[in-house]
């Protein structure tokens, strides 16, 4: 039986929410599948008696008192060195900004891999989980390595968006997006710190949209030997379907006949989400269309003298809840400036609501304008209030539209499809090693 070993640095969150997905449908195929996390402040979101594992009782504890003198002064001026990085280059960047983190962590922890014991390691987002060098070193080297790609930090110097930089093809430095930037800066030292951890190594790097994996395809922190795969997100289409409109409103303690926009995230308020945009769209709508907006996820947002009326539902982890708002929703908004593949907007299509998003990185591959969804040009919030109303003024569309969604979700998003690849590739990749073709 093949064991996959699944690594993120929490059970929740886009990219935890995701490795679950998969960690849940791979054991349905046979595969001994375990999710290993970091930590958790929201244990609800851990499936009881789960195959979830949180990552202490797998780390190799050192006894400090036994090291060599050698050994414990070299961790010292390590330990220096990563806090000097820190303090000159992010302790003092602007509060709101995009998440940005180093490759090399103040706890220099080793999995013990007599414990994990798998055949594949499969990195998802480890960003404050793993310290490069000691983290690989841990891992034997015969094991192959997939990455995941829920955004860009495996291949940076340690931005997760990069906002059109491509200096992580050249090895990062004089990073635009720490304070004191400089040709040594900590981007150039992450950098290093993350290729010379994979050099020699057997990596399969796997994207859920074709923009990412086209932009990883162009950072020399991967082995030569790295294959590049694009499997798309999967989702229990069973749970995530459309549910009738005026049940999901009354179970949502919604009264209202009003069109509703929806609009959510894990964190609303991050400025990459793109909330700004769309209440400068909701704002321009015409004072005779009857709009009033639903907004769930982490952080609340500030409503304007001339935004619709908000209906917050704070954050929400259960499909149920999720379904219902979904459906409750005649359009849901991305109106995101730069992601991956957002699965909000996945998870609205799967129950048959047409997105309206901006035409930006990995959503123009799943929004097909026209056909189950809108777009408009990156930013402009008039584009996106003149969509956006259109597809208030036109409910025929809007069925259709979401029709349209819910059979691209069945043709290339459902979780057993997605499962069914990644297993093939583990089975390569165990097989064929570093010859495994390019996907």
């Amino acid at each position: 039986m093949m064991r996959v070993s699944h690594f993120n640095t929490f059970p929740y969150g886009g990219a935890g929410i995701a490795a679950r997905r998969l960690n849940k449908h791979l054991g349905k195929l046979g595969l001994e599948s375990k999710l290993y996390y970091r930590r958790s402040d929201r244990e609800k979101a851990v499936d009881p008696g789960s195959s979830l594992v949180q990552l202490a009782p797998m780390v190799a504890k050192s006894d400090s008192s036994r090291t060599p003198l050698f050994h414990r002064h070299r961790a010292k001026r390590r330990l220096r060195q990563i806090w000097r990085l820190h303090n000159d280059h992010i302790a003092m960047r602007e509060p709101g900004q995009e998440t940005f983190s180093m490759a090399r962590l103040p706890e220099a922890e080793q999995l013990n891999w007599m414990k994990v014991n798998a055949d594949v390691a499969h990195l998802h987002w480890i960003s404050f989980f793993a310290d490069y060098p000691e983290f690989f070193k841990s891992i034997p080297a015969h094991v192959p390595l997939v990455f995941t790609l829920h955004d860009m930090n495996a291949f940076t110097g340690g931005c997760h968006y990069s906002n059109g930089c491509e200096k992580f093809s050249n090895g990062c430095g004089t990073c635009p997006q720490v304070v004191n930037a400089s040709p040594r800066d900590v981007s150039v030292n992450s950098f290093e710190a993350k290729r010379k951890s994979l050099a020699g190594r057997n990596i399969h790097v796997v994207a859920p949209c074709e923009w990412m994996l086209n932009l990883a395809q162009k950072s020399p922190i991967w082995s030569d030997s790295t294959s590049f795969h694009h499997i798309r997100y999967g989702f229990n289409l069973k749970k995530f379907h459309a549910v009738d409109r005026e049940h999901a409103r009354r179970q949502l303690g919604i009264k209202s006949d009003a069109v509703l926009i929806g609009f959510g995230a894990d964190d609303v308020k991050s400025p990459r989400k793109g909330v700004t945009h769309l209440l400068d769209a909701l704002g321009l709508l015409s004072a005779s269309e009857s709009v009033e907006c639903l907004v769930y996820g982490g952080g609340d947002i500030e409503p304007r003298g001339n935004t619709p009326k908000l209906h917050r539902l704070g954050y929400v982890d259960s499909i149920d809840r999720l379904r219902l708002i979904y459906s409750a929703a005649d359009v849901f908004v991305v109106p995101s400036m730069e992601d991956n593949q957002p699965q909000v907007g996945l998870e609205a299509m799967a129950c048959g609501t047409p997105l309206v998003a901006f035409d930006t990185c990995g959503i123009p591959e799943m929004v097909h304008h026209g056909k189950n969804g809108l777009l408009a040009t990156t930013g402009d919030a008039m584009e996106l209030a003149k969509q956006i109303s259109w597809l208030v003024g036109n409910p025929e569309a809007r069925l259709q539209m979401g029709e349209a969604a819910r059979a691209y979700m069945e043709e290339n998003h459902d979780s057993i499809l997605q499962a069914k690849k990644y297993s093939l590739l583990y089975k390569n990749a165990t097989q064929f090693g570093r010859r495994l073709k390019v996907a």
